[in-house]
């Protein structure tokens, strides 16, 4: 008697590893589902997975957008610390000029300068630099050198642009941690539910051929990734 040939067991990765490809797989997969009555699974429907795949596909979207401002907000930054850097000589010669070069020393923290490794700057910390900022316009008034090219009007939209920077940066930052928190949670239940249904197919499906042909038909669409 003749013994029939048993299919190798298949340990293809179905599932793919980035966000919006598993999002895609799952909403496609979930559409699918509804049409393949007799696969069911006794932890879930077919109905509450799609709601969880369109659910986990808005926070993919949600992740993305949150941070995508992100770099712009960096970049900007970046200008603005260099246009401090650049300058603020300009306020350390106008201290130099109403009292002296050794004296002006002990005036620079009335206009937020600080000594940091032998050089006199400002905080580099974005959150203490902000700050810092602040209290340079403040200091400039407390010094009476409020005028001139280089004074307040120079420095207040340089202080009030970076503040906000520094502001949006923080809370789209908060935003991001939580995007990607409810994000790994859903993912979690998503690849749960895909990585049953694809054991399910290749129960079902012994036959390589018509096992791809299922992987297909349910949005599997590459054995890897």
């Amino acid at each position: 008697m003749d013994t029939p040939d048993i299919p190798k067991p298949r340990k293809t990765a179905l599932l793919p590893i980035n966000d919006r490809q598993l999002a895609e797989l799952a909403v496609f997969a979930a559409a699918h589902w509804p049409t393949e009555s007799w696969l069911t699974l006794r932890y879930t429907t077919a109905a509450a997975f799609r709601t969880q795949a369109l659910t986990y596909q808005a926070a993919v979207t949600s992740r993305q957008q949150a941070g995508s401002a992100r770099p712009i907000h960096a970049d900007e930054l970046l200008d603005l610390d260099a246009l401090i850097d650049e300058n603020l000589y300009r306020v350390k010669n106008r201290l130099a000029d109403k009292y002296n070069k050794k004296t002006a020393l002990a005036h620079y923290p009335t206009v937020g300068i600080i000594k940091t490794n032998k050089t006199y700057t400002l905080e580099r910390e974005r959150t203490k630099r902000a700050a810092a900022l602040l209290t340079l316009l403040e200091g400039l008034k407390t010094e009476k050198i409020t005028d001139g090219e280089y004074g307040t009007n120079f420095w207040t939209p340089i202080a009030t642009r970076y503040n906000e920077l520094v502001t949006e940066l923080t809370d789209a930052n908060g935003t991001v941690s939580k995007a990607v928190s409810a994000k790994d949670t859903m993912r979690d239940q998503i690849e749960t539910v895909l990585s049953s249904l694809g054991k399910a197919l290749d129960a079902n499906y012994p036959v390589k051929k018509e096992y791809k042909a299922q992987l297909r038909a349910w949005g599997f669409q590459r054995e890897s990734y």
